[in-house]
């Protein structure tokens, strides 16, 4: 066990009756749950989750194996030690379990009454105090029968927290609820177990709050393994757990070390990820630049669906973030196009991310000295534009007032010479942006861009006065946007780039509509 741990279970093993009856519930179980963890306990009924819940919860004798709680070995542990034991715990059931005749902070003073160093008064304040922070103030005065089923449950969650416990013991806390409030119920209890450093472990059926937990364990015929099925139910709405019996692969787990890196940007793409425990940071590599912090990302979220949706290379670098060790779920190609094929809710949720993230990326190449957070918001100001094939997105000599940067496809930039032919000059795919000459020397634009005849463009499109006061923003933003323009135009008679000016004080006169 670490220092850390509250729970530790080593190679516990559990049996019901004697003899020929005899029979295993429970099979080499390793299990350890550290403070402020929110464990939850999942699979079908029987598989052993009471049962586990129970050894932990000091309400079964350990037959086999370790099982410590607080540091004590409750293996061979007699009557009394388990009762000092259990002082150090929240319970909470199915039912709320309350004396029908107390109130409800009577029924919470209950659960002082082996604190026999706290006076009559001081009971009476922790409960009213706890029952306010479960949002009950006002019915402190109130019997079980005149509060809702919410109501109660949250005068059970009082009773095991007024305590501070160190360890807080649910069995399906939700099952009577309706969805609002068995999500409020347990969402509470989390918050409120995180702020007393306590740790939860919590047996439940309930798929609809399996996103508040640290770590979601699956029991089956008293076995402990990975709840593949509810992890990706979290990750991925509208995930169809049949679709894992019809793939030839199945995710595998992964662990990686502080700072370690998990993918690397330009690498080829044969994997989809999704976060069980621990953080990652999401970096966006340029030349000759820093690499620049893009998010961090936690569980339930994922990553590598660009890769593998749009051109086969790794757009970013993933590293676990310094303070943090990480579990993630390793999901082939062919299962993920399976499970985005089956469901168009998951479907658009993936393409949805992706979209935001292909966004975020361009704006952070183009925009490399802005912060992660000033990206977010122009994401908001952005306005995003389709054309179809051979469509004009700009044409020469119109009054220029946005800027635009492709998101997806291919467009060419046109010059109509005097004799009034077209020549294409070059092509720009996906990262490269137009507009910014002109809206920079107020001039009209210079060039046509036109969608090529192959397939349609998108465009992230803002107007001269936000891109302008960007530009302002940041020294280097302005040299990165220098150096773009003069390479494109070397060599380009008709539009020399001694017409370029970028110094800043002309761009804040600029800035201004």
């Amino acid at each position: 066990m670490t220092a850390q741990s509250i729970v530790s279970v080593q190679n516990l093993n559990h049996f019901f009756g004697e003899n020929t009856l005899r029979k295993q519930v429970l099979f080499d179980v390793n299990l350890e749950i550290r403070p402020k963890e929110f464990v939850i306990l999942t699979g079908p009924s029987g598989s052993g989750k009471s049962t586990l819940l129970s050894l932990i919860g000091c309400l079964r004798s350990v037959q086999t194996g370790s099982l410590k709680v607080l540091g004590q070995e409750l293996n061979g542990a007699n009557n009394s030690q388990l009762i000092q034991v259990r002082r150090h715990f929240g319970f909470i059931t199915q039912s709320s379990n309350l004396l029908h005749f107390l109130t409800a902070q009577q029924n919470v003073q209950m659960s002082l009454e082996l604190h026999p160093e706290l006076s009559g008064q001081d009971r009476r304040t922790k409960a009213k105090a706890i029952l306010e922070a479960v949002g009950l103030g006002d019915r402190i005065a109130y019997y079980p029968d005149s509060l809702s089923g919410g109501q109660r449950q949250r005068v059970a969650i009082a009773s095991a927290l007024v305590t501070n416990p160190k360890l807080m013991l649910a069995d399906e806390p939700t099952a009577a609820l309706d969805r609002k409030s068995g999500r409020n119920v347990v969402a509470l209890m989390h918050r409120l177990a995180k702020e007393q450093g306590s740790a939860v472990l919590m047996v439940t059926h309930d798929n609809r709050i399996l996103d508040l937990a640290d770590r979601i364990i699956n029991v089956e015929d008293g076995k402990l393994g990975l709840a593949v099925s509810q992890e990706l139910s979290i990750a991925l709405p509208g995930f169809n757990a049949a679709l894992l019996e019809k793939s030839d692969t199945k995710p595998t787990v992964l662990t990686y070390e502080a700072g370690e890196i998990i993918v690397r940007q330009g690498e080829t793409a044969t994997k989809f990820y999704v976060i069980l425990e621990g953080e990652v940071e999401i970096l966006q590599e340029t030349p000759d630049q820093p690499a620049k912090l893009l998010r961090r990302m936690g569980r339930g979220e994922y990553f590598g669906e660009i890769g593998l949706l749009q051109g086969g290379e790794r757009t970013a670098t993933v590293r676990v973030a310094k303070d943090s060790e990480v579990k993630v779920m390793v999901i082939e190609e062919t299962l993920f196009r399976l499970l985005i094929a089956d469901s168009d809710l998951t479907n658009t949720d993936v393409a949805r991310r992706l979209h935001q993230r292909i966004m975020t990326s361009h704006l952070a190449i183009a925009l490399p000295n802005l912060s992660t957070a000033r990206i977010t918001e122009i994401l908001a100001a952005v306005e995003v534009v389709r054309y179809g094939p051979n469509s004009n997105i700009v044409q020469q000599g119109e009054s220029a007032d946005r800027f635009y940067l492709i998101s997806k496809g291919q467009v060419a930039v046109i010059n109509h010479q005097d004799d009034g032919q077209e020549a294409t000059l070059r092509t720009m795919q996906a990262g490269e942006y137009f507009g910014e000459t002109e809206l920079m020397n107020r001039q009209d634009y210079g060039f046509t861009i036109r969608v090529l005849p192959e397939a349609s463009v998108e465009v992230m499109v803002l107007d001269r006065t936000t891109f302008c006061s960007l530009i302002v923003e940041s020294n280097a933003s302005q040299d990165k946007v220098a150096t773009v323009l003069r390479n494109r135009l070397i060599g380009n008679t008709e539009y020399p780039s001694e017409s370029i000016s970028l110094n800043q004080n002309a761009l804040k006169s600029r800035s201004s509509p």
